[in-house]
């Protein structure tokens, strides 16, 4: 998670240098990271809340670790999750008329494979010259912005959303010392809430994320 927050720094970073194609590359890398921490925090979310220190096997890296596109269909799925974090269920997924659950969750997966397919197509545009398949060569200089700033903003919100549901668990729900994820959050709130970021008092963002363990603390 350190890293997958560190990447979306970097990435915001290109942004703001007008490096789009290799911001939006990053980006994709940052979800990838968080689709492996997934698969992380799925297998040891219980031990880390009550200590239990026997050995376990996350089998999704052993088998799917170097495979990008189920890294990121792994943060894609995650991601439906961000409207209802925040309270608007709006948008929550139902089968379409005359289709069963078992026909939807099929026809869900599906679509994250494209994302995560078309994500990792966009990734490599950002890095490499490439000839596409009408023959026409494509470079990431040529690359336009288009919609880069709100992907970056949406995967900084996600990999935010992981953070945040970690801070829970060790608030509420652990046994064990709390480890805090403070230093992560801080870094993407230019990001993930650039509205609110600008608003803050000036020594709020120059705290480095200290006001949030003060609060902790108290």
């Amino acid at each position: 998670m350190d890293n997958a927050s560190s990447l979306i720094t970097d990435a915001h970073l290109l942004l703001e240098a007008g490096s789009f194609a290799r911001s939006r590359s990053l980006t994709v890398l940052a979800q990838e990271e968080l689709g492996k921490a997934l698969w992380v925090y799925e297998t040891f979310e219980q031990a880390w809340s009550t200590g239990d220190e026997e050995p376990r096997t996350v089998d999704e890296l052993h088998s799917r670790g170097r495979d990008h596109v189920r890294k990121y269909a792994a943060a894609f799925v995650f991601g439906d999750e961000l409207p209802m974090f925040w309270g608007d269920y709006s948008s929550l997924r139902q089968p379409e008329e005359g289709e069963s659950w078992g026909a939807a969750h099929e026809r869900w997966r599906r679509e994250a494979d494209e994302a995560a397919d078309q994500a990792n197509r966009r990734k490599q545009a950002g890095f490499y010259v490439d000839r596409g398949a009408d023959g026409a060569v494509t470079s990431p200089s040529s690359i336009e912005a288009g919609s880069t700033e709100e992907d970056l903003q949406t995967a900084a919100q996600v990999v935010e959303m992981l953070l945040i549901k970690d801070h829970i668990r060790m608030k509420h729900d652990a046994q064990t010392p709390y480890d805090s994820t403070h230093e992560q959050q801080f870094r993407l709130l230019p990001i993930s809430h650039p509205e609110d970021w600008t608003a803050a008092p000036e020594s709020f963002r120059n705290s480095g994320g200290r006001v949030f363990q003060e609060a902790d603390d108290e």
